[in-house]
């Protein structure tokens, strides 16, 4: 309609004219919405690994980049820093060393004359270089003959062949097989090629297999003690994640605390598997994300991790339009910034923790004003946003009351990396016997890498006494 024909409409028919306007306005009111749910979806789907708990491999080739600050503007230059305490590698002591070649000039870099070894004075000091190489490998290889004796009721009888020798392979060989699977993300194929190539050791994958089901079967016990000994933890980070076996979606979990962690993979998600794992009720401080499962499970003391509110209000700005959606936001991401400046002062000793307590009281005053005056936000994702941190108030701040607990879960999100990269190789599992082993192998490198222990020599240790049928060796002792 044009401008003379909407005026002509007016003084013609004057009630056909506001009904047009109050069409318009229903009509416009409508778009707007449509328009608020489409922009909500785009926002969504926008989402990555910066403002939701999607993982950073989720983030795809087609993310934004962040915005990299100018030159002029950067705090620090990548690579060392000028004043900073330089590193290099030890000399190996002289009892140690192999072989030991001398080295003198050959020519004086005075008046350039040849250095006779015949006429030339050699000096009593020196300086010390070293190179490391390892020699050629070659296994060793143990022959087993298996004789026959005759006794002397004229019966003959044949030797029995070791328990120790009917795989074929020493546990060495058994351990590095393990090793190189659970920490290095080897494939089967992959350590078939690794023995011929560097060991010249011909294996069939058939092999590997069998070696690996052998090593879950000698850590088990192991692995069971970390089981039992877990509930009795005074603090816990926990994580989940998504794993594949037999083309079904299962979950991985992960337990850990300062000295231990439990792999478990399970087909459920919810509070039942944390009851499985720790009991009906677990006494301890319990450190993990917001996710339903921990809700319903523990009532005791808590800590969320803030890392992942950062991440969810992130996210809300991100997607949410309305005033409320920007302004809420912005205000908690602000004190959180700043209660982390406080805390990363606290971990470089600038701040004691009496003061990190103090000092947080206004900040947390500031964070409790902003959440009740958004409870009852007009915009319905704020004021959900809102009222969920106001519930689990009381579990934010632990990390400042007990120096056991950091503010984040970070221990248990490093626990569990190794394995989503294990997971993004091998595509999970294709049998149950294989979830077992996965699930032990982590548990028994993360809790020697916790004791800093050698989680090679615990392999070794623990296939030799699971072949000759003596005592499995301890994961909770600080040898192995």
């Amino acid at each position: 309609m044009t401008w003379e024909e909407a005026k002509k409409l007016v003084y013609e028919n004057p009630d056909a004219a506001v009904d047009l306007i109050v069409e318009s306005n229903e009509a416009v009111e409508i778009l707007k919405g449509r328009v608020a749910e489409l922009e909500r979806k785009i926002a969504l789907l926008t989402r990555d690994s910066s403002n939701s708990s999607k993982p950073p491999s989720s983030d795809g080739p087609k993310t934004k980049p962040r915005p990299q600050r100018s030159k002029k503007s950067r705090k620090r230059n990548p690579g060392g820093q000028p004043g900073h305490k330089g590193t290099r590698r030890e000399l190996v002591p002289i009892e140690e060393v192999d072989h030991v070649e001398e080295v003198l000039p050959e020519a004086c870099e005075s008046c350039h004359q040849p250095l006779e070894r015949e006429t030339s004075q050699v000096l009593g000091n020196y300086l010390r270089c070293q190179v490391t190489d390892i020699p050629i490998i070659k296994p060793q290889v143990t022959e087993y003959r298996l004789r026959c004796v005759k006794c002397s009721c004229g019966a003959t009888t044949w030797a029995d062949i070791p328990s120790h020798a009917r795989t074929g392979f020493g546990p060495r060989f058994t351990a590095m097989l393990a090793y190189l699977t659970a920490l290095h993300k080897v494939t089967r194929r992959g350590c078939q090629e690794i023995a011929q190539t560097l060991f010249g050791i011909d294996i069939s994958v058939g092999s590997v297999c069998n070696l690996h089901e052998e090593v879950s079967q000698a850590v088990g016990p192991s692995c069971e003690e970390i089981r039992q000994s877990l509930p009795a933890e005074e603090v816990l980070n926990i994580d989940e994640t998504g794993w594949w076996s037999m083309g079904k979606r299962i979950w991985l979990w992960v337990f850990t605390s300062a000295r231990m962690a439990l792999f478990t993979l399970s087909p459920s998600r919810a509070s039942k598997v944390l009851r499985e794992t720790l009991g009906q009720t677990y006494s301890g401080i319990l450190c993990s994300d917001m996710f339903s499962a921990y809700n319903a499970y523990h009532k005791g003391v808590r800590q969320i991790c803030c890392a992942h509110i950062i991440r969810n209000l992130k996210g809300l700005k991100h997607s949410c339009r309305s005033p409320d959606g920007v302004k809420f936001p912005k205000w908690m991401l602000s004190e959180i910034g700043r209660m982390f400046g406080l805390w990363h002062a606290f971990k470089k000793g600038r701040v004691d923790r009496r003061t990190l307590v103090k000092k947080s009281v206004p900040i947390r005053a500031r964070m409790s004003n902003c959440l009740q005056t958004y409870e009852l936000s007009a915009d319905p994702d704020v004021a959900r946003a809102a009222r969920g941190l106001l519930k689990h108030w009381n579990h934010l701040f632990t990390f400042l009351e007990d120096e056991r607990v950091e503010p984040t879960n970070n221990a248990a999100e490093r626990g569990i990396r190794p394995a989503v990269m294990w997971r993004k190789i091998c595509f999970g599992n294709q049998s149950e016997k294989g979830q077992l082993l996965t699930a032990r192998l982590l548990t028994v490198t993360r809790t020697c890498f916790l004791q800093k222990r050698n989680s090679f020599e615990f392999l070794v240790n623990s296939i030799t006494a699971h072949r000759l049928g003596l005592p499995k060796p301890s994961l909770l002792t600080t040898s192995c």
